[in-house]
């Protein structure tokens, strides 16, 4: 059972842009040649990565470009009688060295162009630092994979408090590092929204993506979350958890009641009409029992 697997995590993988930020990002690049945001844009228009729809977002009137080809975890490839053009991370797109500089990235590179750089400013979600340490409180360990850059996740992971953290993770390497967790013995929650995610929500124990994830990632995924906070995360272990805890009590309750009345009945100590009546009473308190697990409970601190 799904509910089942969430209440046996006992670690919290996260990714960053879209599920420790909202996803929700601004180019704060300065001025771009109109040709260059044009092509841009009418690739990005082909992905729903959140840098790509920021991207997208900033020339509304230019059309989606076609024959566009989405590489996971690296970006995209439009092929054009000219050569190559190319829309992602850094690397990928072109040798570009590596630098300090902080920000979600998007590099584009073409024929004949000098690579330019599209950054992004990212905001988290009000309530990620308050849930990175609700998870703690409740025994889990916390780890953030993302394929972005040391330096912005090294930013991100010391804000909300996540000592294990790793950049630059393709979804291959993604995959390999939960398999290595779960090699350890540990059962691994994953919560992502991207395309590049898709595989790892796929190979954790039990995996969790935001309703503004894309349609891959929520397939893939075990549940899905609605709302712009990350709350909802803590709500579906205490749920799994307090459900577990509440059917052992009904599964004791039921052997105990057992236990004591088939030996009364046996040696004919107890009249049908008890009988009849500690049978619906037992029924009775097992329901009442069950129906706890939706009373009002405090929220996560």
């Amino acid at each position: 059972m799904k509910l089942e697997r969430f209440a046996q995590a006992d670690m919290v993988v996260l990714d960053k842009t879209g599920t420790l930020t909202t996803g929700r990002l601004d180019l704060v690049t300065g001025a771009v040649p109109p040709e260059l945001l044009a092509r841009a844009a009418g690739m990005a228009k082909a992905s729903r990565h959140p840098l790509a729809r920021a991207l997208a977002a900033m020339a509304p009137q230019v059309p989606a470009a076609s024959g566009v080809v989405e590489v996971p975890g690296c970006g995209l490839m439009l092929a054009r009688p000219e050569g190559e053009w190319r829309l992602g991370r850094r690397g990928w797109t072109a040798p570009v060295p590596e630098d300090e500089a902080e920000g979600a990235e998007l590099w584009l590179a073409g024929p004949g162009v000098a690579p330019l750089r599209f950054c992004f400013a990212d905001r988290l979600r009000e309530d990620a630092a308050a849930v990175v340490q609700a998870l703690r409180q409740r025994g889990l360990a916390v780890a953030l994979l993302s394929g972005d850059r040391a330096p912005t996740v090294r930013r991100i992971a010391e804000t909300v408090g996540i000592a294990d953290w790793q950049a630059g993770c393709t979804p291959a390497a993604k995959v390999a590092r939960l398999e290595a967790w779960k090699a350890e013995g540990r059962k691994v929650l994953m919560v992502g929204d991207g395309l590049n995610d898709a595989p790892a929500l796929a190979a954790a124990d039990v995996s969790l993506s935001p309703a503004s994830a894309v349609d891959i990632a929520q397939i893939a995924a075990d549940a899905v979350f609605q709302g712009q906070l990350l709350g909802p995360v803590i709500e579906v272990i205490d749920t799994a958890r307090r459900a577990e805890r509440l059917v052992k009590q009904n599964i004791l309750a039921s052997f105990g009641y057992n236990l004591v009345t088939v030996p009364l009945a046996m040696l004919g100590c107890v009249t049908p009409l008890i009988a009849a009546i500690a049978m619906s009473s037992s029924s009775i308190v097992v329901v009442l029992n069950a129906l706890r697990l939706s009373w009002p409970r405090p929220q996560p601190r």
